[in-house]
């Protein structure tokens, strides 16, 4: 649904209750004082309908990203296989791009400098390997995060049963919630791709490694905005 129509929904609406309040047979006129009433919307559905309004936006801005990244014409040298058997599958390297914001300029940083690391050691004494792969799981998180809030806790479904079970107060403090997750995750992966281009220029595989440490530890800036993103994920739904 576009944020259009919802409008034409608050309308008809209220042009429905006009009408139906009217004697049978007479055709419904909207005159000045019908005007006033027909955008007297309540605070409830005010609040509600921009709650909407703004999961709609998102979830079709997150759609349209992924529908305008065409693959098809891109190489990108991400070694996801000597990373994970589990990172072949084209679901989670699509989550990789996304946790990017399929800014290909980058994904071809990542490439460059996974690719300055020593991936071919055996796994389990091949820190090298794990780092790479906790970035990935960051990246991977972001975009869970994200769908799960629009398309799940926050479904067309899940909307209906919030406008009918929930009061203005409690419909405002999730889309604060939401608006809040938006900035966020915005922010989180805007600073992922910084740090990215500022690590491009490292030559050695040392150098590389102490700075993919810094993006995934948990105690640092990127660490704790995912950890919080996930933190309010869960309030959304709580809430909701």
């Amino acid at each position: 649904m576009k944020r259009a129509d919802l409008i034409m929904d608050v309308a008809a609406c209220n042009l429905e209750g006009n009408a139906n309040s009217g004697p049978i047979g007479k055709p419904f006129n909207v005159k000045g004082s019908d005007v006033q009433q027909l955008f007297n919307i309540s605070a409830k559905d005010r609040a509600y309908y921009a709650l909407k309004t703004r999961v709609i936006a998102y979830r079709e801005e997150l759609e349209d990203a992924c529908n305008h990244f065409n693959l098809g014409e891109l190489l990108f040298n991400i070694p996801f296989k000597q990373i994970s058997p589990d990172l072949t599958v084209s679901d989670k390297q699509d989550k990789v791009y996304a946790g990017l914001g399929y800014d290909v300029e980058a994904i071809k940083q990542l490439g460059i400098l996974f690719n300055k690391l020593d991936l071919n050691s055996p796994h389990f004494i091949n820190t090298d390997i794990d780092i790479a792969h906790s970035l990935l799981t960051i990246l991977n998180k972001i975009v869970d995060y994200a769908r799960t809030v629009v398309n799940y806790y926050l479904s067309d479904e899940n909307l209906i049963q919030i406008k009918s079970n929930k009061d203005e107060a409690r419909i405002t403090e999730i889309y604060a919630h939401l608006e809040e997750f938006i900035d966020i995750r915005k922010k989180c992966i805007s600073g992922i791709k910084s740090q990215l281009a500022s690590l491009e220029s490292r030559i050695t595989r040392e150098s590389v490694l102490s700075g993919i440490k810094e993006i995934v530890d948990n105690e640092g800036e990127i660490g704790r905005a995912v950890s919080l993103m996930g933190i309010i994920a869960v309030t959304i739904w709580s809430l909701g």
